[in-house]
């Protein structure tokens, strides 16, 4: 099957885009679906300027649809436009048509792209606007750590440093790997099983004493039915999380980056989501119901990225989206 849809009437899309992006258009929100539930044909399904509650009264439950919504966020006083991307998976969706759709999501995405925060969601109520502000917040550095310049020294800053590379954890994906149990529930009936290594990664990542700055964890012997634990984590940024990056498996990783404005150097997280092309259409479609177990480990992040090919988790494009959300960027277009 083809992972690049057929857009119908391509230039209605963008332009309803361009709108929301705009600064002299009173339009906030464009979505597109699938035309007559065809996995590889996308049109407009609308556009409007009455922000989420207009944009949340046109998803519908048996589809798979994608939008985008411009909010505004005020930080001392100086408002800031941000942009939220959606991928809506209705809750009645089949089970087995949810990996068809999914192939072609990573080509859909690029056409929405740029943007600050990103929501995958079947329910209406994620879709307030509070909820997507609180996603905003997060990822505008609201909640970020801020350590002074004498601090971070030692840190990358603007960017990753392919450092030592000494990795503190070295566990392949297998049978033979300890699992300490933590299970996790997933909205919409899923549940799934997260080692505790993993949560001892991330709270490492995560920590100023530490110089651990990537983690990576997947699915055990690749198999979304198994445990999710601890591939690899390590002090060399990038580099090292993007050599844990298969074609054949579903990821998730936590990379830790500074960013310094105005001489403050900020410390930001970004959530990885990987899943390699040679995931197969059921396995695309399983792990869509392990989302909220998945988010509630790794979460909260100023940045999430969703990634299928080696070159979409590169330095430019991640720097580029942490300073968009710090407010570097104000307005994307």
């Amino acid at each position: 099957m083809s992972t690049t849809p057929e857009f119908r009437d391509l230039k209605r899309i963008q332009d309803a885009i361009a709108d929301v992006r705009s600064d002299s258009s009173s339009t906030n929100w464009v979505l597109a679906g699938h035309v007559d539930g065809n996995p590889l044909a996308v049109g407009l399904v609308g556009s409007g300027s009455g922000g989420p509650t207009e944009f949340s009264s046109h998803v519908d439950d048996t589809s798979v649809m994608y939008g985008l919504i411009r909010l505004e966020e005020t930080i001392d006083m100086s408002t800031t436009v941000k942009f939220v991307y959606v991928h809506w998976f209705g809750e009645d969706v089949p089970f087995v048509k949810k990996g068809r759709f999914g192939v072609v999501h990573g080509s859909v995405r690029t056409l929405f792209q740029p943007f600050h925060g990103d929501v995958e969601t079947g329910s209406v109520s994620d879709l307030e606007e509070s909820n997507l502000m609180t996603i905003i917040q997060e990822s505008s550095g609201t909640k970020s750590k801020v350590l002074d310049t004498k601090e971070a020294e030692g840190r990358p800053e603007r960017g990753f440093t392919a450092g030592g590379g000494t990795s503190i954890h070295n566990r392949p994906v297998g049978s033979g790997t300890r699992f300490a149990g933590v299970q996790g529930a997933a909205r919409g009936g899923g549940e799934i099983g997260v080692d505790q290594t993993v949560n001892e990664a991330i709270a490492m990542v995560r920590s100023d004493a530490s110089n651990t700055n990537w983690c990576v964890a997947a699915y055990t012997d690749g198999d979304v039915k198994k445990p999710v634990i601890l591939l690899d984590s390590g002090s060399d940024a990038l580099p090292g999380l993007k050599s844990q990056l298969s074609n054949d498996i579903v990821a998730y990783g936590l990379l830790r980056v500074t960013d310094v404005v105005d001489e403050i150097a900020t410390v930001k997280f970004v959530f990885i989501k990987w899943v390699g092309e040679g995931v197969k259409p059921m396995s695309k479609a399983k792990i869509s119901t392990h989302k909220s177990a998945i988010e509630a480990v790794f979460l909260p992040a100023h940045v999430s990225i969703f990634a299928t090919q080696q070159s979409e988790v590169s330095e430019r494009e991640i720097m580029s989206k942490v300073q968009s959300a710090s407010g570097s960027k104000i307005h994307v277009k």
